[in-house]
């Protein structure tokens, strides 16, 4: 696999080669090939064993990672992931631009209900940033306005 097909697999998101993920509660420090430099480094895999994985997109990776760190696929401190690790659910915070203008041009209870699903300030504060820029109507400004003052107090309960 050429550095340019190996990147293009790292970011457009297509599964990797093999995953390996590690068993124990404790840190893991393995050895790796850095795709950009190729040259070898360690990496610490750390945190929920189910979280805690290195993902390898080429041969070369493959073998050099399985080499380097027998010990701890023979001890079973790492093990091969045979499934893709479950995607964590998006964020109900989490907003892009082109949304905030559709929440704000669609009708009111639409952009209600949807602001009761934030959990945070800062969707609403950019929601409110742009309702100003737009020149929305008192009503919808007044609204996001009542809306941030009760998602801070709950920060704070």
């Amino acid at each position: 696999m050429s550095d340019y097909d190996l990147f293009s697999a790292m970011q457009e998101g297509r599964p990797p080669l093999a995953r390996y993920r590690k068993t124990i509660v404790g840190k893991v420090h393995v050895t790796v090939i850095n795709p950009f430099s190729e040259q070898p480094e360690g990496v610490i895999l750390e945190g929920d064993g189910d979280k805690s994985y290195i993902e390898l997109y080429d041969a070369k990776q493959l073998v050099f990672f399985e080499r380097m760190n027998k010990s701890h696929i023979d001890a079973g401190r790492l093990a091969k992931m045979e499934k893709d690790p479950v995607p964590e659910p998006p964020s109900p915070n989490q907003l892009t631009d082109v949304e905030i203008d559709k929440l704000l041009n669609d009708k009111f209870m639409t952009l209600k209900a949807r602001l009761n699903t934030f959990t945070e300030t800062a969707p609403i504060l950019r929601i409110l940033n742009r309702a100003r820029e737009l020149e929305k109507s008192e009503k919808i400004i007044k609204h996001l306005e009542e809306k941030l003052a009760e998602v801070e107090l709950e920060a704070y309960q």
